[in-house]
C-alpha cells in the first residue's frame, strides 16, 4: 500500500521553543517514527513524503493553496492508495473545503489531519487522527477528500466529509460536522473504521478542478450577521457577497446598512448570497429576502459556500448550488 503525506506546518509540524510555538520541518519524519512505534513498522505500508511548504495554518491564503493543491495534483494519484496532509487547525475548514472542490469525489482518498497540540504533548490528538486516516485508507473504497480528528473527551475519531466541517466554536478545537453532526464514519482502535449509516451525498455535477487557481485575496466579500452590523464599501473587483445569517437563517431585513448593501451590490450587478439558512423557521423577515435579491443558498457549511464562491469563475458564478464533493446531501 502506498500513501502520500503531504505536511505543511501547523501544530501538528510544530514545536515549543522558549514558550512559542513554530513549525518545525523535522517533525514531518517523527510523526511517521511515532507511527511506526505505536503500531510497528508496517511492511505493506509504503510512506512517500513531500512538504510543498511549513506554515501555521493562520497564515494560509490564496497562493498557499494553490501551492498545496499543485504539489498533489503533480503526482499521479492513480499510483496510490490514498493521501494524508498534515494541516494546522485554524484553517483547516478552508483548505478541507477547498481541496473537496479541487479534487471532487475522486477515487483515490485525500486525508486531511491535525492536532490540538504538538505531538511532544501527551494531550496532542495528532497520532490518532494520523491512525484514523491510515486505516480510511487501508479500506481501499472511499472516495473524495476527508478530516480526520478526535475531539477532547471522545472515545473515537471522527471521519468528516471535508466539504461538510463547520467554523471551529470560540475556544474550542472540537470538529463537527453539517446536518448534526452527521460524520462520514468513526475510528477506534479495535473496532477499525464503521460508516455512518445514515450519511448520505449526492454525485458531483460539476467539476471545479479548473478553478483550483487562486489569488493571494479571495474576491468573495463575507460577511456575518451580528446586532447593529455595520457594512463596509464593497471593494472594487468583488465577484460575490456572501452572508452568514443567525442560526435561523435570519437577517435584519429593517436594517438601512443592509439595504444599502443590496442596493450598491445590485446596481454593481453583484449576486448577494445567503447561507446558514435552515429549513422552516418562516420569520416576517425572510419575506424581504426576493425584494432585496438575497439568493438563498440550500444547507451547507458556510465555510464551503465561501470557498467554493471564491474558486468559482464569475460566469460560473450559479453553479454554487450545484453538488460537488459531498457538499449538499
Amino acid at each position: 500500500m502506498k500513501i502520500l503525506v503531504v505536511f505543511s506546518g501547523g501544530t501538528i509540524g510544530s514545536s515549543v521553543k522558549n514558550g512559542v510555538i513554530s513549525p518545525e520541518e523535522s517533525n514531518s519524519y517523527k510523526l511517521l517514527k511515532m507511527y511506526e512505534e505505536k503500531c510497528g513498522k508496517q511492511s505493506e505500508i509504503h510512506f512517500t513524503v513531500v512538504q510543498p511548504f511549513s506554515i501555521l495554518s493562520e497564515n494560509m491564503d490564496g497562493r498557499l493553496l494553490t501551492k498545496l493543491y499543485n504539489c498533489i495534483n503533480n503526482y499521479n494519484l492513480c499510483e496510490f492508495d490514498g493521501v494524508i496532509i498534515a494541516h494546522g487547525t485554524d484553517t483547516l475548514q478552508y483548505t478541507a473545503a477547498y481541496l473537496a472542490y479541487s479534487f471532487g469525489l475522486c477515487g483515490t482518498p485525500i486525508v486531511l489531519i491535525s492536532a490540538a497540540y504538538p505531538l511532544d504533548d501527551e494531550r496532542s490528538n495528532g497520532m490518532e487522527n494520523f491512525c484514523a486516516a491510515v486505516e480510511l485508507i487501508r479500506h481501499g473504497k472511499f472516495r473524495g477528500v476527508f478530516v480526520s480528528y478526535k475531539n477532547r473527551d471522545v472515545g473515537y475519531t471522527f471521519i468528516h466529509r471535508a466539504s461538510r466541517v463547520l467554523n471551529h466554536l470560540p475556544y474550542d478545537d472540537s470538529v463537527l460536522s453539517m446536518y448534526d453532526n452527521c460524520v462520514y464514519a468513526v475510528y477506534s482502535e479495535g473496532q477499525g473504521v464503521c460508516l455512518n449509516e445514515s450519511y448520505t451525498e449526492k454525485s458531483d455535477e460539476i467539476s471545479l478542478s479548473d478553478c483550483a487557481e487562486l489569488d493571494d485575496r479571495s474576491d468573495v466579500m463575507f460577511l456575518k450577521s451580528y446586532a447593529g452590523a455595520h457594512f463596509p464599501e464593497i471593494p472594487y473587483g468583488t465577484k460575490a457577497v456572501l452572508l452568514e445569517g443567525y442560526h435561523s437563517g435570519t437577517l435584519n431585513t429593517g436594517s438601512a446598512e443592509l439595504k444599502k448593501l443590496c442596493k450598491k451590490a445590485q446596481i454593481s450587478n453583484i449576486p448577494v448570497y445567503l447561507t446558514g439558512a435552515c429549513d422552516g423557521f418562516n420569520y416576517e423577515s425572510k419575506s424581504l429576502f426576493k425584494i432585496f435579491k438575497i439568493n438563498v443558498l440550500p444547507q451547507a457549511s458556510p465555510i464551503a459556500m465561501y470557498m467554493k464562491l471564491w474558486m468559482l469563475k464569475k460566469e460560473r458564478i450559479d453553479d454554487v448550488c450545484r453538488p460537488c464533493g459531498g457538499d449538499y446531501k
